[in-house]
């Protein structure tokens, strides 16, 4: 599965840059980091991934990742909102607004085949 992730976060200046990083790299292994006085910022390709790919299926819930991912897609690109602060217990938690005063994490996803990556990522589960 071939895309380009971005992952960006506002580094507020009451936060403690190493909480920051640590809510990033709970969520992503990503190869790339940037930080600067305003955000951090990570980034990389498919294997970034693999542990939000794996956290999604042993929360058990693709179908709700595939849900809003599905509605932040538009041509190849993919956006959506992570919890910051519960990025940092280490826990997927989608917003759909900036509700926190620290901010949000602000993740983009660049792929060619958007539904095909969508599936790959949250593929559906079929409810018994």
């Amino acid at each position: 599965m071939n895309c380009q992730i971005t992952v960006k976060t506002p580094l507020n200046p009451t936060e403690d840059v190493d909480k920051v990083i640590k809510s990033l790299i709970n969520v992503f292994d990503c190869d790339q980091m940037e930080i600067t006085d305003d955000y951090v910022s990570v980034s990389g390709d498919e294997n970034c991934l693999l542990k939000f790919k794996d956290e999604l299926e042993i929360r058990k819930i693709r179908n709700t990742a595939n849900h809003i991912l599905n509605r932040g897609a538009h041509d190849q690109v993919i956006f959506f909102k992570l919890n910051k602060q519960a990025a940092y217990a280490g826990v997927i938690n989608f917003t759909e607004e900036n509700l926190s005063p620290l901010g949000e994490i602000d993740v983009k996803i660049e792929t060619e085949d958007v539904e095909r990556f969508i599936n790959w990522l949250a593929p559906q589960q079929k409810c018994n």
